[in-house]
Parts: C-alpha cells; sequence; structure tokens
C-alpha cells in the first residue's frame, strides 16, 4: 500500500511538472502550430486585403480567393513555413487571359508591412500608366522584381536604388516607361544577376552608355531590347568593362548602326547568348566572334548584314546550337562542309540572297530542328537524301525559291513535322504522300505547289491537330468533308483558287479565318456556320445560291472581313435589328456588323434598300454593293454613321433620289463609285469636301490605317483581295501595292443635272473623275486645273457648252480624256499633255469644235458656235433662232394636225405607210433565201 502511495505521489509531481512546463512553453507551442499550420501573421493579412481594397479587379482576378482568415492560403501568396510571414507575392497574369485578369488603381503602400518580402512578381497586370511606386525601393529584403508588362508609365523611381539584395530585376514591356538618369538608381543594385528593361523608353537617357560601365560584375543576363537606342556598337564600353560573367545579351530591336567591331565582347568569355537582331548593322561579322567558345545562340536576323555566307560560317563557333541569320542582304551557296555542324539545332538564313543549290550534307544534322530557308534565290532538287538525319525536324520553311520536291511515293520520312511550308515549291502533279505520316503537324502551307489532283481520303483525319492550313492556288479538287467542324484545334483554313465542289460545311467552333474563294462551292449558305469567333468570311467566286440566313447576324458577332462577291445571291439582307425595328445601339456588343471592316457584295442578285443594319458598323472601311438590285434613296447617315469608310462602291444598281450631301462628312474617303443607278439633282458643291481626294498622299497619312492592316492581314494570308474600278475606259483591278494610291469620283450613267462645281479643282489627289452619261449643263471649270494628279478624265455624253479650258493642258498625269457627245465649241487647245491625244473620237459629237486632231480646221472663213454666238457682221442670232422655231411649228402641225382631225387621211397614210413596210420585208426575205440557196450550191 506504501508503495502504491509513493507511484501516486510521483506520478502527481511529474503531472504537475509537465503541467508547468506547458504554462512556460504554450506560446512558443502555440506559434510554432501556427507556424506549421502556415497561418499567416494577422498584421500581413489586414496589408494584404487593404491592398485588395485598392485595386480594381476585372472578372476572373487572382485576388478572388482572397478570403478567410488564413492568407498563406490564398492564390499567390507563400509564408515561411518557420516564421509565418509572407515572403512571396505571386500575382503574375497568365497572357492569354488579359485583359480579363488585370488590375488598375493604386497599389496601396499597405504592401509596406510585409517586411520579409523577398518575391514580388505583378507583371501582365495593368496599371493604367501610373508610375511605379517609391515605395518599391523599401522592400529591403526584395531578391526578386517583376513588373514587366504592367502598364507602368512615368519614370522610373530612383529609390529602387535601395534594392541592394535584388538579385532579378524585370521592367520589360512597359512601353511608356522612361528613365533618365540611370546613373541615379542602376549601379547601387550590386547584387544583380539578371536586368531586363526591354521597351522601356531609353532614347531620351543620355547616361545609359556609362551606366553600363558600372553595372556590377555579378550580372548575368542584360536584356535591353526596343530600348530606342542609337548609336554605334564600337561606342559601346562592352570590351572595357567588367561584365565578365554575362551569359546573356540582348540589344535587339534598336536602332544600332554601322559594322560589328573585332573588339565588341572583349572578354566576354562566359557569354551563350547574343542577341543583336531588329537593328541596322552591317557589313560582315568579325573573325573574333569563333574566339567566343561557350556561345550557343546567336540572333543577327533582320540586319543588313552582307557578304558570302560561306565566309561567315567560317567565322562562328565550332558549337554553336542556335543560328538566326534571316532578314539580311548574305549572297553565295551554302558551303558542303555544313554538314560538319553537327551541333545546330536551329538554322535561319531565309530572306536572303542565297544561290545555287542545298548541299545534301544538311541532312546529317541530327540535332536540326528547325530548318529556314524560305524567300531566297535557291534552285534544284530537293531529294530523300537531304533529309536521311534529320529525326528531330519539327519545323521546315523552303517557300518562295525554285525548288522541286523529288521523293517517291512510298518514301517514309524520318521526320514528325510540327510546321511545314513549301509553297512554290514543285511537287504536283500529285498530293505528296509522305505528308500522311505526319500526324503531329499544326501548320501546313502547300501554296502554289502544282497540285492538280483529288486530296485523298485520309487527308483530314492526319491534319486532327491542325491550327493553320493553306492550299491555295493549286487545282486540288474533291469534296469538303461534313465532319470539318471536327477540327477543333483549326483556326484558319485557306483554300482558294482551286477546284473544290460541294456545300460549305459546318466550320470548326474556333476557326476564325476562312477563305474558299475562287471555288466550285454551291448550294445555299449552311443556316449553322458552327463558329462563333470567325472574323474573316471568305467566299467569293464560287457558286452560292439562295439568300443569307438571318442566322448569320448572331452566329458572326466577331467578323471584321465578309466576301461573299461574284456569287449567285438573292432576295434581301437579313434584318440584323430586334424586334421592334428599333435599331440596338452601337454599344450593345450583340450588334451585327459592329467590328465590320470589309464587306463585299459585288456582282451578286441582292435586292432591298440600303442595308440599315450597316448603321452600327461603326469601323466599316470598305462597302461595296455593286452589280445588284438595291433601290431606294441613299440614306444621309452613310456620312455620319459610317465615318472610317474608305471605298463606297454602289455602281449599277437601282438607287436613285439626290446624292445625300453629308457624304461629304467621309473625311476618309479615297473611293466614291455610284455609277449606272437612277441618281438625280444638282452635284451639290458642298459634296466637293472629301478630304481624303484633296491630299496628294493620302495612303502616307493615318487616314486608311484601318483597312490598311486589314489589306495587309489579307495579303499575308496569300488572298488576292482586289479593287476593281472603271477608269481610263477599262475595269482595271487594284491590289495590294496599289489599292490606296487610287484615288476616284465615278457619277457617270445617272441623271444628273445641273453644273459641274466650280470648286472641283481641289481634288489635288484625285486619280480619276467620271460624270459621263449624265444631263450636266454649263462649262468646263477653269479650276480643273487643280486635278494635278488625275489621270483620266470622263465629261462624256453630257449637255456641256462653252469652250475647252485651255488649263487642261497643265495636267500632266492625264493619260485618258473623253470630253465626246456634248455642245462643245471652239478651238481645242493644245500644249503639254494635251498633245499626246490624237484620237479624234474623244471629241465627236461636238460640231463646233475645230482645230487637230479634228478635220475641221478653225480658218477664219469658218463659222463656229462661238462666232455665232458673238453675232458676228452684226446678224441678230435670236431672230434666227425664232425664224427657225417657227418654221418648223409651222410644217410639223401642218402634217400632224391634218392626220389628227381628218381620219380618212389618217388611215390612208399608216395603210401606205404598212404596205412600204410589208414590201420591205418580203424583199429581204427572198432576197435571203436565193442568197442561202446559192451558198449551200457551193
Amino acid at each position: 500500500m506504501a508503495k502504491l502511495t509513493s507511484y501516486t505521489t510521483h506520478g502527481v509531481l511529474v503531472l504537475r511538472l509537465c503541467l508547468l512546463l506547458l504554462h512556460i512553453f504554450s506560446p512558443a507551442l502555440s506559434l510554432e502550430t501556427t507556424k506549421l499550420r502556415g497561418s499567416c501573421v494577422a498584421s500581413e493579412r489586414d496589408a494584404l486585403l487593404t491592398f485588395k481594397e485598392g485595386i480594381n479587379t476585372l472578372h476572373g482576378s487572382l485576388l478572388s480567393s482572397w478570403e478567410g482568415q488564413d492568407c498563406c492560403r490564398w492564390r499567390g501568396v507563400l509564408c515561411s513555413n518557420k516564421t509565418g510571414h509572407v515572403v512571396k507575392l505571386d500575382l503574375r497574369v497568365d497572357p492569354d487571359e488579359l485583359p480579363w485578369a488585370s488590375m488598375s488603381n493604386n497599389i496601396s503602400p499597405s504592401l509596406l508591412a510585409l517586411e520579409h518580402l523577398n518575391y514580388l512578381d505583378l507583371s501582365f497586370n495593368y496599371f493604367g500608366g501610373q508610375q511605379i511606386p517609391k515605395f518599391m525601393g523599401s522592400f529591403k529584403n526584395l531578391k526578386y522584381l517583376n513588373l514587366s508588362n504592367a502598364g507602368f508609365g512615368g519614370s522610373i523611381p530612383p529609390q529602387l536604388g535601395n534594392l541592394t539584395k535584388l538579385l532579378h530585376l524585370d521592367l520589360g514591356g512597359n512601353y511608356f516607361l522612361q528613365s533618365v538618369d540611370l546613373v541615379a538608381w542602376l549601379p547601387h543594385l550590386s547584387s544583380l544577376k539578371h536586368l531586363d528593361m526591354s521597351y522601356v523608353n531609353l532614347s531620351a537617357t543620355m547616361d545609359w552608355v556609362p551606366a553600363l560601365r558600372m553595372l556590377p560584375t555579378s550580372l548575368r543576363v542584360l536584356h535591353l531590347l526596343g530600348c530606342s537606342l542609337n548609336a554605334t556598337l564600337a561606342s559601346l564600353p562592352l570590351y572595357s568593362s567588367n561584365l565578365t560573367s554575362l551569359v546573356t545579351l540582348g540589344l535587339e530591336d534598336n536602332y544600332f548602326h554601322g559594322p560589328i567591331p573585332d573588339g565588341l565582347l572583349g572578354n566576354m568569355t562566359s557569354l551563350k547568348e547574343l542577341f543583336l537582331g531588329d537593328n541596322y548593322l552591317v557589313g560582315m561579322i568579325p573573325e573574333t566572334m569563333k574566339n567566343l567558345h561557350k556561345l550557343k545562340v546567336l540572333n543577327l536576323r533582320w540586319n543588313q548584314i552582307n557578304g558570302d555566307i560561306a565566309e561567315l560560317m567560317e567565322r562562328l563557333p565550332s558549337k554553336l546550337q542556335s543560328l538566326y541569320l534571316g532578314g539580311n542582304n548574305l549572297n553565295g551557296s551554302l558551303p558542303n562542309w555544313i554538314e560538319n555542324m553537327t551541333s545546330l539545332s536551329t538554322l535561319d538564313l531565309g530572306y536572303n540572297s542565297l544561290t545555287g543549290s542545298i548541299p545534301s550534307g544538311i541532312g546529317k544534322l541530327n540535332n536540326l530542328s528547325y530548318l529556314e530557308l524560305s524567300s531566297n534565290k535557291l534552285v534544284g532538287m530537293i531529294l530523300e537524301d537531304h533529309f536521311t538525319s534529320l529525326t528531330r525536324l519539327e519545323t521546315l520553311y523552303l517557300y518562295n525559291n525554285s525548288l522541286t520536291m523529288v521523293v517517291g511515293p512510298n518514301w517514309i520520312s524520318p521526320f514528325r513535322l510540327k510546321e511545314v511550308d513549301l509553297s512554290y515549291c514543285k511537287m504536283g502533279p500529285h498530293f505528296p504522300a509522305w505528308i500522311q505520316s505526319q500526324t503531329n503537324i499544326t501548320s501546313l502551307s502547300l501554296s502554289s505547289v502544282g497540285i492538280t489532283n483529288r486530296l485523298p481520303n485520309w487527308f483530314w483525319n492526319v491534319i486532327s491537330r491542325i491550327q493553320y492550313l493553306d492550299l491555295s492556288h493549286n487545282q486540288i479538287s474533291g469534296v469538303l468533308p461534313m465532319t470539318l467542324e471536327f477540327l477543333s484545334t483549326a483556326e484558319s483554313i485557306i483554300l482558294h483558287s482551286n477546284q473544290f465542289k460541294g456545300r460549305l460545311p459546318k466550320l470548326p467552333m474556333g476557326l476564325w479565318y476562312l477563305d474558299l474563294s475562287r471555288n466550285y462551292i454551291s448550294g445555299p449558305l449552311p443556316l449553322n456556320l458552327g463558329s462563333i469567333e470567325l472574323n474573316y468570311l471568305l467566299l467569293s467566286n464560287n457558286l452560292i445560291r439562295g439568300t443569307i440566313p438571318s442566322s448569320l447576324c448572331d452566329q458572326l458577332q466577331s467578323l471584321e472581313v465578309l466576301d461573299l462577291s461574284n456569287n449567285h445571291l438573292s432576295g434581301q439582307l437579313p434584318e440584323c435589328w430586334t424586334s421592334g425595328n428599333s435599331f440596338r445601339a452601337k454599344s450593345d456588343w450583340r450588334d451585327v456588323g459592329c467590328y465590320l471592316v470589309m464587306v463585299n457584295f459585288y456582282n451578286n442578285s441582292l435586292s432591298g434598300k440600303f442595308p440599315l443594319f450597316f448603321r452600327g458598323c461603326q469601323q466599316l472601311s470598305f462597302l461595296d454593293l455593286s452589280y445588284n438590285n438595291f433601290f431606294g434613296n441613299l440614306p444621309a447617315w452613310i456620312g455620319t454613321r459610317l465615318p472610317n469608310l474608305v471605298f463606297l462602291l454602289l455602281k449599277y444598281n437601282m438607287f436613285f433620289g439626290y446624292i445625300p450631301i453629308k457624304l461629304s462628312k467621309l473625311d476618309h474617303l479615297q473611293v466614291l463609285d455610284l455609277a449606272h443607278n437612277n441618281l438625280s439633282g444638282i452635284i451639290d458643291p458642298s459634296l466637293v469636301n472629301f478630304k481624303a481626294m484633296t491630299l496628294t498622299s493620302p495612303y502616307t497619312s493615318d487616314l486608311n490605317t484601318i483597312a490598311a492592316n486589314i489589306v495587309d492581314n489579307l495579303y499575308y494570308r496569300n488572298d488576292p483581295f482586289s479593287l476593281f474600278v472603271i477608269t481610263k475606259g477599262q475595269i482595271l483591278e487594284y491590289q495590294k501595292d496599289n489599292i490606296f494610291f487610287m484615288l476616284s469620283l465615278d457619277l457617270s450613267g445617272n441623271r444628273l443635272t445641273g453644273e459641274i462645281p466650280e470648286k472641283i479643282g481641289v481634288f489635288a489627289g484625285l486619280k480619276n473623275l467620271n460624270l459621263s452619261a449624265n444631263r450636266l449643263i454649263g462649262n468646263i471649270p477653269e479650276t480643273i486645273n487643280g486635278l494635278l494628279s488625275l489621270e483620266s478624265l470622263d465629261l462624256s455624253n453630257n449637255e456641256l457648252f462653252g469652250e475647252i479650258p485651255p488649263t487642261l493642258s497643265v495636267l500632266t498625269f492625264l493619260s485618258h480624256l473623253n470630253l465626246s457627245y456634248n455642245n462643245l465649241s471652239g478651238r481645242i487647245p493644245s500644249g503639254g499633255q494635251l498633245e499626246t491625244f490624237d484620237d479624234p473620237t474623244i471629241y465627236i459629237g461636238n460640231n463646233n469644235l475645230c482645230g487637230p486632231p479634228t478635220s475641221k480646221n478653225c480658218s477664219g472663213n469658218q463659222t463656229t458656235m462661238s462666232d455665232l454666238l458673238e453675232h458676228k457682221n452684226g446678224y441678230d442670232m435670236s431672230s434666227f433662232y425664232l425664224s427657225m422655231g417657227l418654221g418648223f411649228a409651222m410644217g410639223f402641225w401642218m402634217v400632224f394636225g391634218t392626220l389628227l382631225f381628218k381620219s380618212t387621211w389618217r388611215t390612208t397614210y399608216f395603210l401606205f405607210v404598212d404596205d412600204i413596210c410589208d414590201r420591205i420585208y418580203v424583199f429581204m426575205v427572198l432576197k435571203w433565201a436565193k442568197l442561202s440557196a446559192r451558198i449551200k450550191k457551193k
């Protein structure tokens, strides 16, 4: 019993001792438990919430998870496992989500409570051009700071120089950010290893060269891409600096010019990556480049490096892996010893002037994954030997050369390509069978390769991962599969200028570019096109019939270019507005056409009034409704609701009424074609206010930026987009390089009356003026000499009178003139450009014109209309015309009145006329029968 009591007493003492220790160490144990759980410090949580309150977050924001007490569990927040303090704040946004997850407004200084922060990433957000907060320089423990692509502007605060522990600083991609005093802060970052200031504007920074000399020796990576630096490489202190540990140097996309000096890189023997592309460097690379034994990547793309390619390659380090020399002026042939550069994984020599054939030894580069030889002057054949060991090849660009690919029909390629462009290489007539093994392909371009047979059945299964497909400018036949919609990754499909038949199938959901122009696609447009992301729908020059379905309005909410020209479409355009005929406001994103830039319905059988839904197309630049059956008045709102119109073509329709005066508000308009309608009224003088037509070089201004970007995009995708203008007596086609050079005003073939506006001469940039086949009167304005750029002038078939103004001779570019069938009089002026017009038919129908090139001379004994009007010899012309008129009236009523009131005479007269017509008809029939019989006998 005593022993049991002893054990009990001992146990109580132990228990008391444990409770005492627990009481003493409970705070520490509590803290340790917190550390293990990762719960954040309350003051730091409050600081983060205050920061959140100052941010205007949009849909999908990172900060939506910032709820609850444990901030260490919030997205983008990392706490120390030992102390619980916030050490990392990663609020980087995925660029693919921009701008929906971006931030704006102010960055709260409450973040200063995060005293232990060593990592801060706010990249790819958007802060509305505000300056980087000065308090960023107070994070004394910060080692990583990434503010790239975050929309910061203004000057870089020199307080960043206080971050002496900083290892990584990235300010790149802030296009409105400037630094006017680099020396004030940059040299103080003594621990810096990585510095990226790409696209920070340093053009006004005078001390950027001295700042390079003062960079810390610890620096490993330096990127100054696109900083607007204008200097020669010889002026850089790289050869004399202490940057011996530099591994990566990026100076591309600046204004560096001149040759690459021999001593540029000095003792920077650690250099592995050198980026000097997109500058203005000239000459040959220095021989000292070969001393950079660790260099793996050399980028000199898009400079003016010239010389022989073989000599250049001899000056390269032997272990080079990636060589980018595209877009230079290199010439000569690829050397046969290129097969010895076995370390090459990337070889880009595109867009140079290389000649000769491709050496077969290139097929021995077993590490090669990227080969670009496009747009050179290469000739010869590509054989199976060229690919023998290219087992890692993923990208092959050989387009725009004079190459012929000759491989066997059963050849099995050693590679599995992802991207291939062999456009303009000869490969036909059969579709290349080796493509069947390329099941990884995402981009395929075989434009203009000479394929003339059917597309094989296996093709659509092989390209199941395709994103970009271009088979244009061949003669490929076949029917598009109804399963086309299952190409779920497809973004661009370009098949124009082939022989595809059948109906248009349902499209892939994510497709945004479709070009099936110049084929034999038939049938009606499908009610459900499939894709709701389509930006470009190009179906011109096919056999599509029927009406345009109303479903097009809602399905194509993102449409920018719609080309249905040269088809057999009929009926009215769909009514794309809400019930009750209440047109939706332009701010409503559901408005069809709110993104439309180009619409082409040329040469169909569409009808109805001018489409109302265009009222919402504020960005519309190109509108062609020519050769259809549209009718009604031209709405005045065209001039106010379509402010970006550059081309408006409505010829050969049935529009009537006056030309709206408000059209003159179209400042960007370069081509206005209203020819061959039923328009009436005068040409109002206020219409002579089209600003673009007054400029001699409108294509160098910013007037047509929207349309120009679209046209460039079309031609980038090899689409033969054209503008057809009737000028110089013929239909001329204007394409990419000259479409914006055409400025034309064509009002011909209407019922316009009145005079030609006196101010017509302000159109100094106009190339084509056609007012023919109207009812215009008056004189040709003397101010016509202001049309300095005019190449074609047609005023024929009107009622113009008076003399031809001599000022017409000063139009030095005029190459086509037609003044026929008017009432012009006097001597035809000579001199200048008029001396080149020797065709008398351009003046025919003006009986009172004289002088060359007509046969009527202007001698003194001949009376001209101007002579008569001047009442020469005292003759009263009014009496002459009065007598002539009375005589005509008396003679007319003597015959017509008798027939009108004497029925017997009237009957006899018409019987006589009928008898004469019958005799003539019988005579002609007999004569024709005899003539036919003689011909048959012979």
